[in-house]
């Protein structure tokens, strides 16, 4: 595996210093809850600021939906379902819905900050994001945003490779509702039976899409 620090990506939703050719935009939904994915009105008077004041071309750009796995915000299991069908590419989905690939992080996104430290973090269990915080505040010698590098991005990218390998599941970056389900499916059965999650961001699915990562 290896990281293309100079691909160009396009447009991408999630607007950062850099490459002329790459303009990255991140916006806030209205609350952490998942549901915020379907606040149609809310969305689109994001976009069409981003159209007006920034001259963001929305209908040619990758859009990539963040959001935890939080037990006690994100409990409707079924919408979460029902997104993870709907949101399965970053840049087309059915029936007329705008592009988006939607990955989530368990519990929290955090996951990905340890990934690219720890091997096998995977294999670890924590139920809530504060868990894992406590975790990078007690590791801060070997865990930190700030030491994340090249080498650490591509360890992260390795571990989700490795847990998918063990799980049996393919990553397809065209539809990615399946491999999205797979591992939604997996661990809701670890949470029902021990009470946590497998620490597991899918972020690094974002810089893979974007042929970032590979």
């Amino acid at each position: 595996m290896e990281l293309r620090k100079n691909k160009r990506v396009g447009k991408v939703l999630l607007i950062v210093e850099g490459d002329r050719h790459s303009v990255v935009a991140v916006v806030n939904t209205k609350t952490s809850n998942i549901s915020s994915v379907d606040e149609k009105e809310y969305l689109d008077a994001i976009f069409e600021n981003l159209i007006e004041q920034y001259d963001f071309d929305i209908n040619n750009a990758a859009i990539y939906y963040l959001f935890d796995r939080d037990p006690e915000s994100n409990t409707d299991i079924k919408f979460i379902f029902n997104m993870i069908d709907k949101l399965k590419n970053s840049r087309e989905n059915d029936d007329n819905m705008r592009g988006g690939m939607l990955l989530l992080s368990y519990p929290a996104i955090e996951a990905y900050e340890i990934s690219n430290f720890v091997d096998r973090s995977f294999g670890m269990q924590a139920r809530l994001g504060s868990e894992l915080k406590n975790y990078i505040n007690t590791n801060a010698k070997i865990i930190s945003m700030n030491k994340i590098n090249e080498d650490s991005i591509i360890h992260a990218g390795l571990e989700l490779t490795e847990f998918m390998d063990e799980l049996g599941v393919k990553i397809d970056l065209d539809d990615f509702s399946d491999t999205n389900r797979a591992v939604f499916i997996e661990e809701e059965r670890n949470f029902r039976k021990h009470n946590t999650f497998k620490i597991l961001s899918l972020l690094s699915c974002m810089l893979m899409d974007l042929g970032i990562l590979c």
